[in-house]
């Protein structure tokens, strides 16, 4: 166990680095809105994709653009840099960015770097080509490793084998596998196919749904509207239904659940972490406060001319976090979902 003291905003944290579990404190009955320094790290350690004929087979949308970028990847040296200025402060670092971080050439010494830093690490993947090498890795360094879920239902067959493949090797070696599943308007009626007849891999320790955003190469004719009344049972069966496996949701559908799921007790309910819990950092050391926000620079600092706090606590996240939106004004939800998401992209089911 790991406990936090945040000074600043008086409350503390429990994180259990075997199993990921966090508690944190409330103060007078009122959940911390920040921290102090960020909890969670989302690290874009990979500047590019060389996965693309898989992608575009896949019909991926990727937000990152993986294929058509030509960054160079995150430099060691960049990495040690984060690491040593979050360690005792950060809990977690989630690998990513435009590629697999399977597959950077240093993945071995990036994970040895934040357990010797004592943060746990934990990357999602497509999954695609993996190597058992890699598969160890993961198995000795990370918390749990997502697999991005890119195989659809075709007459009753999957679509995609690599996707399958990947998720039953996880599971077989014994890593904390989870898979990422992106709700849109094309793919919400197979989520509701695949909870009502269970028809996720056996093993995985959880499905999390992911809300398609109308970023990088994402459209907003697929983007889920308010209008829609397949929410309603889609949320539905993935709150009140037993499954095998946990279900969870990014906070980007936070304004959906508090709308429809209203099973689900506040307690299990958070709003947006972006600039407030966790901040993003891509693969040349600037730091967004949303991955989801790396097309818009003005949000965006760089760590070759600041510390990590300074930018957390700099004026360029104060403005991202104190932007308000004036439908949110008189809404009796807004205590949970502090206004939804920031971006400015639209996405708000509420």
């Amino acid at each position: 166990m790991i406990i936090y003291k945040d000074k600043v905003f008086d409350f503390f944290e429990i994180f259990n680095e075997d199993n990921g579990t966090l508690f944190r404190s409330d103060i007078n009955g009122v959940d911390p809105v920040m921290r102090s320094f960020p909890e969670l790290l989302d690290v874009g350690i990979m500047g590019h994709c060389d996965s693309g004929e898989y992608c575009r087979r896949a019909g991926i949308d990727c937000y990152q653009k993986g294929v058509t970028v030509n960054a160079p990847h995150m430099s060691y040296d960049s990495f040690l840099k984060i690491v040593k200025q979050a360690t005792g402060k950060t809990f977690q670092i989630a690998l990513g960015g435009a590629g697999d971080p399977n597959k950077h050439p240093q993945f071995e010494e990036i994970l040895k770097s934040c357990r010797a830093y004592k943060i746990v690490p934990n990357i999602t993947t497509s999954g695609f080509l993996m190597k058992d090498n890699e598969i160890e890795l993961i198995k000795k360094y990370c918390g749990a490793v997502a697999v991005s879920w890119y195989s659809r239902l075709i007459d009753k067959k999957e679509s995609n084998q690599e996707t399958i493949n990947a998720v039953e090797q996880l599971i077989k070696c014994g890593c904390t596998t989870n898979i990422h599943y992106v709700v849109s308007k094309d793919t919400i009626d197979e989520a509701i196919i695949r909870l009502e007849n269970d028809l996720f891999p056996k093993g995985v320790n959880a499905v999390v749904f992911i809300l398609y955003k109308p970023v990088g190469n994402g459209i907003v004719e697929k983007t889920l509207e308010s209008t829609d009344d397949r929410i309603e049972k889609f949320l539905s069966l993935a709150t009140k239904m037993k499954y095998s496996y946990k279900v969870g949701f990014d906070t980007c559908f936070t304004p959906a659940i508090l709308r429809w799921a209203y099973t689900v007790p506040k307690t299990c309910i958070d709003a947006c972490e972006a600039a407030t819990f966790s901040m993003y950092i891509d693969s040349q050391m600037n730091c967004y406060p949303c991955s989801f926000g790396i097309w818009d620079k003005s949000v965006s600092e760089s760590l070759s001319d600041k510390t990590l706090r300074e930018i957390w606590l700099g004026e360029k996240f104060a403005t991202f976090r104190n932007w308000k939106k004036e439908k949110c004004t008189n809404c009796n939800q807004q205590v949970f979902c502090q206004g939804g998401c920031r971006i400015r992209v639209n996405i708000d089911l509420c």
